[in-house]
Formats: structure tokens, sequence, C-alpha cells
């Protein structure tokens, strides 16, 4: 089968039904073959590693002088999102 064939018959899908074809895809991607192609033990290391090399930061706080209230919407329409 092609992949415009298989395209055309996904988009006939519903929405769960797409769903859970994906959970399907990504389950059986995860048994065939690992994301990284390393142990866990490297997988692991590299975590840890990542872990160790990251720097603190300080948040420092600050006064507008008044309490803000934001808005996600007003905010979003305002830049025309």
């Amino acid at each position: 089968m092609s992949t415009q064939e298989i395209m055309s018959q996904v988009e006939r899908l519903s929405l769960a039904e797409k769903m859970s074809l994906l959970e399907a895809l990504v389950q059986a991607l995860k048994t065939e073959a690992p994301l990284s192609g390393k142990s866990k033990e490297e997988e692991e290391a590299h975590r840890e590693e990542i872990r160790r090399r990251r720097r603190e930061f300080k948040v420092e706080a600050f006064n507008l002088g008044c309490d803000v209230h934001v808005d996600r919407d007003e905010l979003y329409a305002e830049r025309g999102l």
C-alpha cells in the first residue's frame, strides 16, 4: 500500500480513531527500536551529566507598583492571535 493510500484512509478516520492509531504507532516504535539506541545505564549517566551541568540561578522579586492581572484572551487578541 502506498503512502498516499494510507494517508487518504487516515484522513477519513474520526479523531478518536486517529488518536488510537497514533498511540499504537508510538507503542510499536518503542518496542521495535529504542529512541536513542543507548542502554538504560547510558541513558541514566547522560541524564546525570545534564543534571550536574545545570547552573543554579536566582530569581529577584520586584514590585510593579500594583497588582497585575493577566487576561490571556485579551493579551492574545491584542497581538492578533
